[in-house]
C-alpha cells in the first residue's frame, strides 16, 4: 500500500478520535495491517524491481509528506489526534526508509516478518492504489475541516 493511503487514513482515524491521541496512534497501527492485508499495488522482492520500487517510493514519499502538511495544517485544535493516527499508520513502513538510508531496519524481525506475510502485493493494481489514494485524501480532508469549523 502506498505510504500516502497510509498517511490519508491515519488523518481520518486522528480526527475521528482526535480526543485520545494514543487511541488515535494504535488504531492507525491496526488500520497500516488491515489495508496491508488486502489486495493493492507492489512489486515482487527481486533485486529486479528495486530500481522500479525506489522511483514509485521517491513520489509517493513527496506525495505522502504534502498529504501531512495539507492535513495537519488546518486540524487547529485536534492536531495531535491527527499527527497521532498518521504516525500510528506509517509506523510499520519506517523499514524502507531506513534500510535505504541507513541500511538498517528499526523494525523487530518477528514484527517485520509478520508484515510481510499479510501482504497482498501485485504490480498491476496501481489504478486502483490511485483512486483508494483520491478517496481517502477527500475523506480524511472532510473529517479534518470539518473538526476545524466545529472548533
Amino acid at each position: 500500500m502506498l505510504v500516502t493511503n497510509h498517511v490519508a487514513a491515519g488523518a481520518a482515524i486522528g480526527a475521528l478520535l482526535h480526543r485520545r491521541p494514543a487511541l488515535a496512534f494504535a488504531v492507525g497501527v491496526a488500520s497500516h495491517l488491515a489495508m496491508d492485508s488486502l489486495p493493492h499495488w507492489g512489486l515482487p522482492r527481486v533485486p529486479e524491481s528495486h530500481d522500479r520500487f525506489l522511483e514509485v517510493a521517491k513520489r509517493d514519499g513527496v506525495a505522502g509528506l504534502a498529504a501531512i502538511a495539507v492535513l495537519s495544517g488546518p486540524a487547529r485544535g485536534i492536531r495531535p489526534g491527527v499527527l497521532a493516527g498518521i504516525a500510528g499508520a506509517t509506523l510499520l513502513d519506517v523499514d524502507k526508509p531506513a534500510r535505504h538510508f541507513f541500511d538498517r531496519n528499526p523494525v523487530p524481525a518477528r514484527v517485520q516478518g509478520f508484515h510481510e506475510r499479510i501482504q497482498r502485493e501485485a504490480p498491476h493494481r496501481m489504478r486502483a492504489e490511485i483512486a483508494i489514494a483520491a478517496g481517502l485524501l477527500g475523506l480524511s480532508g472532510i473529517l479534518v475541516t470539518r473538526h476545524r469549523s466545529a472548533v
